[in-house]
């Protein structure tokens, strides 16, 4: 998997979609949101290139590291209070 700092790196959509026909993209914006672009009727494939990228590993686990997570416990916890 590619990832494309949109905020170091301008691509138009073509090129965004050149890109993802070779592989997956990761595209960051410079606010920071994270969109994953690649072909749709080739699932199992990005699935399979997906396991073995050690980039999207690496991804996986700074993910699982962030400590701004949210339980579903506390979820529930502040819905029911907004409505009790």
């Amino acid at each position: 998997m590619r990832t494309v700092n949109l905020e170091e790196r301008k691509i138009d959509l073509e090129a965004a979609l050149d890109l993802a026909r070779q592989e997956p993209v990761l595209l960051v914006t410079p606010d920071g949101h994270e969109f994953l672009l690649g072909e749709a009727d080739d699932f199992e494939k990005e699935v399979e290139a997906l396991r073995n990228s050690q980039a999207f590993q690496r991804f996986l686990d700074e993910r699982s590291r962030s400590t701004g997570r949210i339980s579903l416990a506390e979820i529930e916890a502040e819905s029911d209070r907004r409505q009790g």
